[in-house]
C-alpha cells in the first residue's frame, strides 16, 4: 500500500504549492502569519485526503490485477 502514501504525498505537496503561492501573492502576511495560517491548513487537508488516497489506490491495484491471479488466491 506505499502506493497510497506517494498519492496523497503528491497530492498534498500540490495543494501545499498552490497555498504557498495564494499566500505570497494575494495577501499582505508576514512570514509568521503565512506560516501559521498555512501549516495547520496543510495538515489538516494531507489528513483529510489520506483516506480517499487509499480508496483510489486500492481501487486501482483491484482494476490493475489480472483475473486469473485473482482466481489462484481463492483456491
Amino acid at each position: 500500500m506505499t502506493g497510497q502514501m506517494y498519492l496523497s504525498a503528491a497530492v498534498t505537496e500540490v495543494f501545499a504549492a498552490v497555498l504557498v503561492l495564494g499566500l505570497w501573492f494575494f495577501t499582505d502576511l508576514s512570514t509568521p502569519q503565512a506560516l501559521a495560517l498555512g501549516l495547520p491548513l496543510v495538515a489538516g487537508f494531507s489528513y483529510l485526503v489520506l483516506p480517499y488516497s487509499m480508496g483510489v489506490w486500492v481501487a486501482v491495484e483491484f482494476l490493475s490485477d489480472r483475473v486469473g491471479e485473482r482466481a489462484d488466491r481463492r483456491a
